[in-house]
């Protein structure tokens, strides 16, 4: 099932909290659909089966490093934001396609963040 006109987006982040944090601030922006996963497996088999109309991406979840996942969005068309703690330029060359926002983060710069995300995916349509 194809889910990207629901405003939908998958979140990627194994803290706990942060995620809860994540849902809040992402149904803020806008995105009524909301999908989380703290492992990269499970975003991969889901990602076989759907598309979200964005995505939120910590660098690295449970089961490592989610650079395969940044690649299978990118390739997918879909636009994504990375929130980490780990510096842009120490991390997978597949992060640097996506908007980068530090963490801890301001939740307006989160939201900024994923906008304009939304306005790529408008921009495409």
């Amino acid at each position: 099932m194809d889910v990207r006109t629901a405003k939908s987006i998958l979140i990627l982040e194994d803290e706990p909290l942060i995620a809860l944090e994540h849902d809040e601030i992402v149904e803020r922006a806008g995105f009524t659909q909301v999908t989380i996963f703290s492992e990269c497996a499970a975003a991969h088999a889901w990602l076989k089966l759907n598309t979200p109309t964005a995505a939120l991406l910590d660098v690295r979840l449970r089961d490592g490093p989610c650079s395969d996942v940044a690649t299978q969005l990118k390739n997918n068309g879909v636009p994504f934001v990375v929130c980490s703690g780990s510096s842009k330029d120490d991390v997978d060359p597949a992060f640097r396609h996506g908007i980068w926002v530090s963490k801890p983060c301001i939740p307006e710069d989160l939201i900024a963040a994923l906008t304009q995300a939304k306005a790529e995916v408008a921009s495409q349509a």
